[in-house]
Protein backbone atom coordinates (compact mmCIF):
# COMPACT_ATOMS: atom_id res chain seq x y z
CA UNK A 1 0.00 0.00 0.00
CA UNK A 2 1.31 3.43 -0.95
CA UNK A 3 1.19 6.29 1.52
CA UNK A 4 -0.96 9.17 0.29
CA UNK A 5 0.99 12.46 0.27
CA UNK A 6 -1.31 14.25 -2.17
CA UNK A 7 -2.68 16.54 0.55
CA UNK A 8 0.71 18.22 0.88
CA UNK A 9 0.59 19.26 -2.82
CA UNK A 10 -3.11 20.03 -3.33
CA UNK A 11 -2.84 23.83 -3.69
CA UNK A 12 -0.61 23.83 -6.79
CA UNK A 13 -0.83 20.36 -8.31
CA UNK A 14 -2.83 20.15 -11.54
CA UNK A 15 -4.89 16.98 -11.30
CA UNK A 16 -6.29 17.21 -14.83
CA UNK A 17 -3.44 14.90 -15.87
CA UNK A 18 -1.12 12.39 -14.22
CA UNK A 19 2.38 13.84 -13.89
CA UNK A 20 5.02 11.13 -14.18
CA UNK A 21 7.74 13.48 -15.37
CA UNK A 22 9.17 14.51 -12.02
CA UNK A 23 12.63 13.80 -13.44
CA UNK A 24 12.52 17.06 -15.39
CA UNK A 25 11.22 19.28 -12.61
CA UNK A 26 9.66 17.92 -9.45
CA UNK A 27 6.66 19.36 -7.66
CA UNK A 28 7.21 21.36 -4.49
CA UNK A 29 5.11 20.70 -1.39
CA UNK A 30 2.71 23.58 -0.76
CA UNK A 31 4.77 24.65 2.26
CA UNK A 32 7.80 25.27 0.03
CA UNK A 33 5.83 27.46 -2.39
CA UNK A 34 4.30 29.32 0.56
CA UNK A 35 7.70 30.15 2.03
CA UNK A 36 8.99 31.48 -1.29
CA UNK A 37 5.99 33.83 -1.59
CA UNK A 38 6.36 34.96 2.01
CA UNK A 39 10.06 35.64 1.55
CA UNK A 40 9.39 37.81 -1.50
CA UNK A 41 7.03 39.96 0.57
CA UNK A 42 9.42 40.20 3.51
CA UNK A 43 12.36 41.15 1.30
CA UNK A 44 10.46 44.10 -0.17
CA UNK A 45 9.62 45.57 3.24
CA UNK A 46 13.21 46.71 3.69
CA UNK A 47 15.39 45.79 0.75
CA UNK A 48 18.58 47.20 2.28
CA UNK A 49 18.23 45.16 5.47
CA UNK A 50 17.17 42.12 3.47
CA UNK A 51 20.21 42.19 1.21
CA UNK A 52 22.59 42.82 4.11
CA UNK A 53 21.34 39.72 5.91
CA UNK A 54 20.98 37.52 2.83
CA UNK A 55 24.50 36.14 2.45
CA UNK A 56 24.85 34.87 6.04
CA UNK A 57 21.45 33.22 5.68
CA UNK A 58 22.50 31.50 2.45
CA UNK A 59 25.53 30.13 4.30
CA UNK A 60 23.19 28.72 6.96
CA UNK A 61 21.15 27.07 4.21
CA UNK A 62 24.34 25.50 2.86
CA UNK A 63 24.83 24.04 6.34
CA UNK A 64 21.38 22.46 6.14
CA UNK A 65 22.18 21.17 2.65
CA UNK A 66 25.35 19.58 4.01
CA UNK A 67 23.33 17.93 6.78
CA UNK A 68 20.81 16.61 4.24
CA UNK A 69 23.59 15.16 2.07
CA UNK A 70 25.85 14.06 4.95
CA UNK A 71 28.76 16.26 3.99
CA UNK A 72 30.72 19.24 5.29
CA UNK A 73 29.27 22.73 4.68
CA UNK A 74 32.63 24.09 3.51
CA UNK A 75 32.58 21.78 0.47
CA UNK A 76 29.28 23.03 -1.02
CA UNK A 77 28.13 26.02 -3.04
CA UNK A 78 24.62 26.86 -4.20
CA UNK A 79 23.64 27.68 -7.79
CA UNK A 80 20.31 28.02 -9.68
CA UNK A 81 20.79 24.75 -11.61
CA UNK A 82 23.22 21.90 -12.01
CA UNK A 83 24.36 23.12 -15.44
CA UNK A 84 25.74 26.28 -13.82
CA UNK A 85 27.33 24.27 -11.03
CA UNK A 86 29.00 21.97 -13.58
CA UNK A 87 30.19 25.01 -15.54
CA UNK A 88 31.83 26.38 -12.39
CA UNK A 89 33.60 23.08 -11.79
CA UNK A 90 34.58 22.12 -15.34
CA UNK A 91 35.39 25.54 -16.75
CA UNK A 92 36.99 26.63 -13.48
CA UNK A 93 39.65 23.89 -13.41
CA UNK A 94 42.95 24.10 -15.21
CA UNK A 95 44.05 21.04 -17.17
CA UNK A 96 47.50 20.44 -18.69
CA UNK A 97 47.90 21.46 -22.31
CA UNK A 98 46.74 18.85 -24.87
CA UNK A 99 44.93 16.84 -22.19
CA UNK A 100 42.08 14.47 -22.98
CA UNK A 101 38.62 14.56 -21.40
CA UNK A 102 36.76 11.24 -21.30
CA UNK A 103 32.98 11.10 -21.14
CA UNK A 104 30.27 8.69 -22.28
CA UNK A 105 27.71 8.40 -25.04
CA UNK A 106 24.81 8.71 -22.56
CA UNK A 107 25.66 12.05 -20.98
CA UNK A 108 23.17 14.91 -20.81
CA UNK A 109 23.41 17.23 -23.81
CA UNK A 110 24.04 20.45 -21.88
CA UNK A 111 26.95 18.85 -20.02
CA UNK A 112 28.41 17.49 -23.25
CA UNK A 113 28.27 21.03 -24.66
CA UNK A 114 30.24 22.32 -21.66
CA UNK A 115 32.92 19.73 -22.42
CA UNK A 116 32.96 20.64 -26.10
CA UNK A 117 33.28 24.30 -25.22
CA UNK A 118 36.15 23.66 -22.82
CA UNK A 119 37.93 21.45 -25.33
CA UNK A 120 37.62 24.03 -28.11
CA UNK A 121 38.59 26.94 -25.91
CA UNK A 122 41.59 25.26 -24.27
CA UNK A 123 42.80 23.10 -27.16
CA UNK A 124 41.92 19.83 -25.41
CA UNK A 125 40.61 16.60 -26.91
CA UNK A 126 37.24 15.09 -26.02
CA UNK A 127 36.77 11.32 -26.18
CA UNK A 128 33.32 9.73 -26.00
CA UNK A 129 33.13 6.20 -24.63
CA UNK A 130 30.31 3.89 -25.88
CA UNK A 131 28.04 2.63 -23.11
CA UNK A 132 26.84 -0.61 -24.71
CA UNK A 133 28.27 -2.64 -21.82
CA UNK A 134 26.05 -0.82 -19.34
CA UNK A 135 22.88 -2.28 -20.83
CA UNK A 136 23.92 -5.82 -19.80
CA UNK A 137 23.42 -5.48 -16.01
CA UNK A 138 27.15 -4.92 -15.36
CA UNK A 139 28.82 -5.41 -11.98
CA UNK A 140 30.78 -2.59 -10.35
CA UNK A 141 33.95 -4.27 -11.56
CA UNK A 142 32.60 -4.35 -15.13
CA UNK A 143 32.14 -0.59 -14.92
CA UNK A 144 35.66 -0.07 -13.65
CA UNK A 145 37.21 -2.30 -16.33
CA UNK A 146 35.25 -0.64 -19.14
CA UNK A 147 36.41 2.83 -18.11
CA UNK A 148 39.97 1.69 -17.48
CA UNK A 149 40.19 0.32 -21.03
CA UNK A 150 39.11 3.71 -22.42
CA UNK A 151 41.79 5.71 -20.63
CA UNK A 152 44.88 6.93 -22.42
CA UNK A 153 48.10 8.54 -21.24
CA UNK A 154 46.52 11.93 -22.02
CA UNK A 155 43.32 11.41 -20.04
CA UNK A 156 43.22 13.93 -17.18
CA UNK A 157 39.48 14.30 -16.58
CA UNK A 158 36.52 11.90 -16.62
CA UNK A 159 32.96 13.27 -16.59
CA UNK A 160 30.11 10.85 -15.91
CA UNK A 161 26.56 10.83 -14.57
CA UNK A 162 25.54 9.34 -11.26
CA UNK A 163 22.02 8.46 -12.45
CA UNK A 164 21.67 8.67 -16.22
CA UNK A 165 18.87 10.98 -17.29
CA UNK A 166 17.73 8.81 -20.18
CA UNK A 167 17.23 5.40 -18.60
CA UNK A 168 17.91 5.63 -14.86
CA UNK A 169 21.14 3.63 -15.06
CA UNK A 170 23.14 4.20 -11.87
CA UNK A 171 26.95 4.33 -11.98
CA UNK A 172 29.19 3.07 -9.12
CA UNK A 173 30.89 6.43 -8.72
CA UNK A 174 32.94 5.60 -5.61
CA UNK A 175 34.47 2.51 -7.23
CA UNK A 176 35.23 4.42 -10.42
CA UNK A 177 36.68 7.29 -8.42
CA UNK A 178 38.99 4.98 -6.52
CA UNK A 179 40.46 3.60 -9.75
CA UNK A 180 40.86 7.08 -11.26
CA UNK A 181 42.41 8.56 -8.12
CA UNK A 182 45.14 5.89 -8.29
CA UNK A 183 45.91 7.10 -11.81
CA UNK A 184 45.82 10.82 -10.87
CA UNK A 185 42.81 11.41 -13.12
CA UNK A 186 40.09 13.78 -11.91
CA UNK A 187 36.43 12.75 -11.93
CA UNK A 188 33.44 15.10 -12.17
CA UNK A 189 30.00 13.60 -11.51
CA UNK A 190 26.79 14.99 -12.96
CA UNK A 191 24.37 14.15 -10.16
CA UNK A 192 21.34 15.94 -11.55
CA UNK A 193 18.97 13.12 -10.55
CA UNK A 194 20.55 11.59 -7.45
CA UNK A 195 19.77 14.05 -4.60
CA UNK A 196 16.35 13.15 -3.21
CA UNK A 197 16.13 9.98 -5.28
CA UNK A 198 18.70 8.08 -3.23
CA UNK A 199 20.37 8.49 0.14
CA UNK A 200 23.37 10.44 -1.08
CA UNK A 201 26.17 10.69 1.52
CA UNK A 202 29.31 12.60 0.63
CA UNK A 203 31.14 11.27 3.68
CA UNK A 204 30.88 7.86 2.02
CA UNK A 205 32.37 9.10 -1.29
CA UNK A 206 36.01 9.83 -0.42
CA UNK A 207 37.21 9.11 -3.98
CA UNK A 208 34.74 11.40 -5.76
CA UNK A 209 36.46 14.66 -6.71
CA UNK A 210 33.66 16.94 -7.92
CA UNK A 211 29.88 16.67 -7.95
CA UNK A 212 26.95 18.78 -9.15
CA UNK A 213 23.34 18.10 -8.23
CA UNK A 214 19.86 19.56 -8.62
CA UNK A 215 17.50 20.25 -5.73
CA UNK A 216 14.46 21.05 -7.89
CA UNK A 217 13.92 17.49 -9.12
CA UNK A 218 13.68 14.66 -6.59
CA UNK A 219 14.49 16.80 -3.55
CA UNK A 220 11.29 18.81 -4.20
CA UNK A 221 13.12 22.09 -3.70
CA UNK A 222 12.20 25.41 -5.33
CA UNK A 223 12.81 25.81 -9.05
CA UNK A 224 16.24 27.35 -9.44
CA UNK A 225 18.07 25.50 -6.66
CA UNK A 226 21.10 23.29 -7.17
CA UNK A 227 24.58 22.82 -5.76
CA UNK A 228 28.17 22.04 -6.49
CA UNK A 229 30.43 19.99 -4.23
CA UNK A 230 34.21 19.84 -4.29
CA UNK A 231 36.40 17.41 -2.35
CA UNK A 232 38.57 19.38 0.13
CA UNK A 233 41.64 18.05 -1.70
CA UNK A 234 40.67 20.20 -4.71
CA UNK A 235 39.44 23.44 -3.11
CA UNK A 236 42.61 25.25 -4.09
CA UNK A 237 42.42 24.34 -7.79
CA UNK A 238 38.73 25.25 -8.16
CA UNK A 239 38.11 28.83 -9.22
CA UNK A 240 34.72 30.56 -9.61
CA UNK A 241 33.79 31.89 -13.02
CA UNK A 242 32.61 35.15 -11.42
CA UNK A 243 34.26 37.46 -8.92
CA UNK A 244 32.15 39.23 -6.31
CA UNK A 245 32.28 40.70 -2.82
CA UNK A 246 33.37 37.65 -0.87
CA UNK A 247 36.07 36.66 -3.35
CA UNK A 248 37.99 39.38 -1.52
CA UNK A 249 39.31 37.88 1.70
CA UNK A 250 38.94 41.07 3.74
CA UNK A 251 35.28 41.50 2.80
CA UNK A 252 34.52 37.87 3.62
CA UNK A 253 35.90 38.30 7.16
CA UNK A 254 33.04 40.69 7.91
CA UNK A 255 30.64 37.73 7.97
CA UNK A 256 32.36 35.83 10.77
CA UNK A 257 34.04 32.51 10.04
CA UNK A 258 33.83 31.58 6.40
CA UNK A 259 36.27 29.20 4.74
CA UNK A 260 38.28 30.54 1.79
CA UNK A 261 36.60 28.07 -0.58
CA UNK A 262 33.09 28.92 0.64
CA UNK A 263 33.86 32.63 0.34
CA UNK A 264 35.16 32.53 -3.21
CA UNK A 265 32.31 30.29 -4.43
CA UNK A 266 29.47 32.26 -2.77
CA UNK A 267 27.33 34.32 -5.14
CA UNK A 268 27.61 37.46 -3.01
CA UNK A 269 25.67 39.92 -5.12
CA UNK A 270 22.13 41.24 -5.54
CA UNK A 271 19.75 38.53 -6.71
CA UNK A 272 16.45 36.90 -5.85
CA UNK A 273 17.00 34.85 -2.70
CA UNK A 274 13.46 33.50 -2.26
CA UNK A 275 14.21 30.21 -4.03
CA UNK A 276 17.16 29.51 -1.76
CA UNK A 277 15.11 30.49 1.30
CA UNK A 278 12.43 28.04 0.20
CA UNK A 279 14.96 25.26 0.80
CA UNK A 280 14.40 25.78 4.51
CA UNK A 281 10.79 24.59 4.17
CA UNK A 282 11.94 21.83 1.83
CA UNK A 283 14.39 20.39 4.37
CA UNK A 284 11.74 20.80 7.08
CA UNK A 285 9.42 18.64 4.97
CA UNK A 286 12.05 15.90 4.65
CA UNK A 287 12.75 16.01 8.38
CA UNK A 288 9.06 15.87 9.23
CA UNK A 289 8.30 12.86 7.03
CA UNK A 290 11.66 11.09 7.26
CA UNK A 291 14.28 10.68 4.55
CA UNK A 292 14.23 6.91 4.55
CA UNK A 293 10.44 6.82 4.44
CA UNK A 294 10.36 9.13 1.41
CA UNK A 295 13.07 7.14 -0.39
CA UNK A 296 11.11 3.96 0.23
CA UNK A 297 7.85 5.50 -0.99
CA UNK A 298 9.51 6.58 -4.24
CA UNK A 299 10.83 3.04 -4.76
CA UNK A 300 7.39 1.58 -4.05
CA UNK A 301 5.92 3.71 -6.82
CA UNK A 302 8.65 2.63 -9.23
CA UNK A 303 8.05 -1.03 -8.39
CA UNK A 304 4.29 -0.66 -8.70
CA UNK A 305 4.63 0.82 -12.18
CA UNK A 306 7.22 -1.70 -13.36
CA UNK A 307 5.13 -4.62 -12.11
CA UNK A 308 1.90 -3.29 -13.63
CA UNK A 309 3.48 -2.67 -17.01
CA UNK A 310 5.24 -6.05 -16.95
CA UNK A 311 1.82 -7.67 -16.94
CA UNK A 312 1.29 -6.02 -20.34
CA UNK A 313 4.56 -7.45 -21.63
CA UNK A 314 6.46 -4.18 -21.22
CA UNK A 315 10.02 -4.31 -19.85
CA UNK A 316 12.18 -1.26 -18.99
CA UNK A 317 15.58 -0.93 -20.63
CA UNK A 318 17.06 -1.14 -17.12
CA UNK A 319 15.07 -2.67 -14.27
CA UNK A 320 14.95 -1.04 -10.86
CA UNK A 321 15.91 -4.51 -9.62
CA UNK A 322 19.23 -3.85 -11.40
CA UNK A 323 19.81 -0.52 -9.64
CA UNK A 324 17.96 1.71 -12.10
CA UNK A 325 16.98 5.03 -10.56
CA UNK A 326 13.75 5.16 -12.54
CA UNK A 327 11.95 3.56 -15.48
CA UNK A 328 12.47 4.01 -19.21
CA UNK A 329 10.90 2.07 -22.08
CA UNK A 330 11.56 2.07 -25.84
CA UNK A 331 9.27 4.69 -27.32
CA UNK A 332 8.58 2.39 -30.27
CA UNK A 333 6.53 0.19 -27.94
CA UNK A 334 3.88 2.91 -27.74
CA UNK A 335 3.31 3.84 -31.39
CA UNK A 336 -0.45 3.67 -30.99
CA UNK A 337 -0.51 6.43 -28.37
CA UNK A 338 -1.33 10.04 -29.19
CA UNK A 339 1.16 12.61 -27.93
CA UNK A 340 0.69 16.33 -27.43
CA UNK A 341 4.29 17.27 -26.66
CA UNK A 342 5.08 15.32 -23.45
CA UNK A 343 1.46 14.51 -22.65
CA UNK A 344 -0.22 11.31 -23.79
CA UNK A 345 -3.89 11.93 -24.58
CA UNK A 346 -6.15 8.89 -24.37
CA UNK A 347 -9.82 8.09 -23.71
CA UNK A 348 -8.86 7.08 -20.16
CA UNK A 349 -7.17 10.41 -19.40
CA UNK A 350 -3.94 12.36 -19.82
CA UNK A 351 -0.45 11.29 -18.78
CA UNK A 352 2.70 13.41 -18.74
CA UNK A 353 5.92 11.48 -19.35
CA UNK A 354 9.54 12.22 -20.09
CA UNK A 355 10.92 11.96 -23.62
CA UNK A 356 14.67 12.31 -23.03
CA UNK A 357 16.76 13.50 -25.96
CA UNK A 358 19.72 11.15 -26.05
CA UNK A 359 21.56 9.32 -28.83
CA UNK A 360 20.30 5.90 -29.82
CA UNK A 361 16.85 4.46 -29.17
CA UNK A 362 14.17 7.08 -28.30
CA UNK A 363 12.79 6.43 -24.84
CA UNK A 364 9.67 7.07 -22.79
CA UNK A 365 10.67 7.83 -19.20
CA UNK A 366 8.51 7.40 -16.09
CA UNK A 367 9.60 9.22 -12.94
CA UNK A 368 6.92 9.00 -10.22
CA UNK A 369 7.22 10.83 -6.91
CA UNK A 370 5.41 10.80 -3.57
CA UNK A 371 2.67 13.19 -4.74
CA UNK A 372 1.54 10.47 -7.16
CA UNK A 373 -1.32 8.42 -5.72
CA UNK A 374 -1.99 4.75 -6.33
CA UNK A 375 -5.04 5.64 -8.43
CA UNK A 376 -2.85 7.85 -10.62
CA UNK A 377 -0.40 5.01 -11.15
CA UNK A 378 -3.27 2.67 -12.01
CA UNK A 379 -4.48 5.19 -14.60
CA UNK A 380 -0.97 5.48 -16.04
CA UNK A 381 -0.74 1.70 -16.40
CA UNK A 382 -4.13 1.65 -18.11
CA UNK A 383 -3.06 4.38 -20.56
CA UNK A 384 0.31 2.85 -21.46
CA UNK A 385 -0.81 0.17 -23.86
CA UNK A 386 1.84 -1.40 -26.10
CA UNK A 387 1.47 -1.56 -29.86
Amino acid sequence: MLRDYSGFFKTHKDTSFVNLNNGTLGLCPDSVIAQQKTELDIFEKNTTWSLTHAWPRVLKIQERLAEFLNGHPDDFFLRPNVTLAMNEIIMGMALPASSEILTTSLEYGAIVNILKYKAQRENLSLKVMPMDFAMQNPSDQDWVQAFEKSLTAKTKLVVISHVYTSNGLTAPIEELGRMLREKNILMVVDGAHAPGLMDLSFKDLPHVDFYGGNLHKWTMGPKGTAFGWVHPKWHSITSPLYGSWTTDEQTAKGYGYISPFTAKMLWSHSQSFSSYYGLEACFDFWNEHGKQVIFEEIKKRMSYLESGLAKKGLRPVVSIKNQAGFLAYPLAAFKSLKFEENIIVSPQGKLQVGLPKVPGVPLLRLTPHIHNTQSELDLAIAILNPV
